[in-house]
């Protein structure tokens, strides 16, 4: 009775260190993963607690299931543990594959305590087994061609969790694969339980890895030229972030139709997953490059035009509205009206979807920008080639003066945050205006050396020299660029 009792008492300790292993555990991955071994290790001690105290004709059986919950409990922390190994060294074993390990394992257990501990004979048990699995097999003949295909995938490997696949009509990401089938979740949120049978038999195609392939297509009006045409689509490529830069987009001319110049625009995505939002990316940027660029989308329609007086009106109120958007300007607002006047016939409004870039840091340019709707950013690079937030401007606003009027690159790239619409002011009606009233550049001159140095509205003594020096600079810039 000592015997049994010491042996009741090391049961409940064991029961309590598996008790203790599996209050750490709880709540944590690892808890989850060696729940099953936990669970036979707690059987088992529960059964070595009580058997000391059971009828003797209980001993024999009880003793065999405590031997077959402790193997249980070691094969099933034995799987757990290589898979966890093997994850960490970036391999993967399937549901299946460790399924199926650890049925086998069992059975070997199964067997192993029933001729050891019971003294049956294994034999006959064996014949007797294999007569059942025949049976079996000619009844669960789909059910197991199903689970032995799984198998196949799970060995060949030709996707994997979280891929896109296209398979006959259907096209999902993976989700897992299992017995019998595999789980596919489609762009439309639909779960499929695809039999593994029929992934087995049919052709895969695999989105994962290197650019997938794109096309598009898009009609223009016949008055563009093609080349033109090409080069805004090939911009509106270039500043979308997710379509690849290698292999290189293609424009070509795909038919003559009835009333538009049909284009086919071929492009890589760099993530599949992403496809739809990176076609109405390129579809958005498109109608808004179109636009800033006189393309026209033509479509099948009569428009019928009655034209009056109100033509000219709207024209002269046009006129108003711009030289107010002019005025807006510090540097422009002490022109009088004829002097708005000669720049007006240089202006073009444009308009930017969110997200497109209006000027890029290190480019030249030409135009000089004024703000009327929506917001912008500016950055600027910084270290190991990314962007650093320089400032946001909201309308009325303007940037870009600089490289219009001195021929200095671009310094900083200026993102559209909103859909935003622009006045362009050309470089060719600053020539014109100076050449006209060269007393206009100094004035401007003086005016944008006060806005660098800062002094603005607070001019101190000390830095009026500073102030001239800058605009001197500025002024002989101006007559060296617009020629005046």
């Amino acid at each position: 009775m000592n015997a049994d009792l010491w042996f009741s008492v090391m049961a409940f300790a064991g029961l309590a260190c598996v008790a203790v292993a599996w209050r750490a555990l709880r709540g944590r991955e690892l808890g989850s993963r060696f729940s099953g071994a936990l669970g036979f290790f707690a059987i088992a001690e529960v059964l070595a607690v009580v058997l000391p105290w059971l009828p003797q004709s209980w001993i024999g059986p009880m003793r065999a299931v405590t031997l077959l919950a402790v193997w249980f409990g070691l094969v099933r922390a034995a799987v757990v543990s290589v898979d966890l190994l093997a994850r960490r060294r970036s391999a993967h074993f399937s549901t299946i594959f460790l399924d199926l390990i650890t049925l086998v394992l069992y059975g070997f257990v199964v067997l192993g305590v029933a001729g050891g501990v019971l003294g049956m004979e294994v034999t006959p048990l064996l014949a007797t087994s294999a007569l059942v699995t025949a049976v079996i097999g000619l009844a669960l003949q789909e059910t197991l061609g199903n689970v032995f295909s799984g198998l196949a995938l799970q060995v060949q490997k030709p996707f994997s969790p979280g891929d896109w696949i296209r398979f006959g009509a259907y096209l999902g990401r993976v989700q897992g694969i299992g017995w019998r089938s595999t789980q596919l979740l489609t762009r439309s949120l639909e779960l499929l339980e695809v039999p593994n049978a029929m992934l087995a038999k049919d052709v895969i195609v695999n989105y994962r890895g290197n650019a997938i392939g794109d096309e598009l297509f898009v009609g223009v009006a016949y008055d563009t030229p093609p080349n033109r045409t090409k080069d805004v689509i090939l911009g509106v490529l270039d500043q979308c972030p997710n379509v690849a830069k290698m292999p290189q987009p293609e424009v070509q001319v795909a038919e003559y139709g009835d009333f538009a110049i049909k284009y086919r625009i071929h492009f890589w995505i760099l993530d599949y997953a992403r496809q739809d939002l990176v076609r109405d990316a390129i579809m958005t940027g498109l109608w808004y490059a179109f636009r800033r660029h006189g393309i026209e989308i033509p479509y099948p329609i009569r428009v019928l035009q009655q034209r009056d007086g109100r033509a000219l009106a709207d024209a002269a109120s046009l006129e108003q509205e711009r030289v107010a958007a002019l005025r807006q300007v510090d540097f422009l607002s002490e022109l009088d009206d004829d002097d708005l006047a000669v720049l007006s016939p240089w202006l073009r409004p444009l308009a930017f979807g969110r997200g497109e870039l209006v000027c890029r840091e290190g480019e030249a340019g030409d135009t000089f920008f004024v703000l009327l709707q929506g917001d912008v950013e500016v950055v600027a690079r910084g270290a190991a080639d990314g962007e650093t937030h320089v400032a946001d401007l909201r309308a009325p606003a303007f940037f870009g003066e600089m490289s219009l009027l001195t021929d200095e690159p671009r310094s900083a790239t200026v993102r559209a945050t909103s859909d935003i619409e622009l006045l362009i002011v050309a470089r060719e009606g600053f020539e014109r205006l100076f050449k006209s009233r060269p007393s206009v550049a100094a004035a401007i001159s003086r005016a944008l050396a006060e806005r660098q140095s800062g002094l603005r509205d607070r001019l101190e003594q000390a830095h009026v020299e500073t102030v001239e020096r800058r605009s001197h600079r500025l002024l002989a810039r101006m007559h060296a660029i617009l020629r005046f």
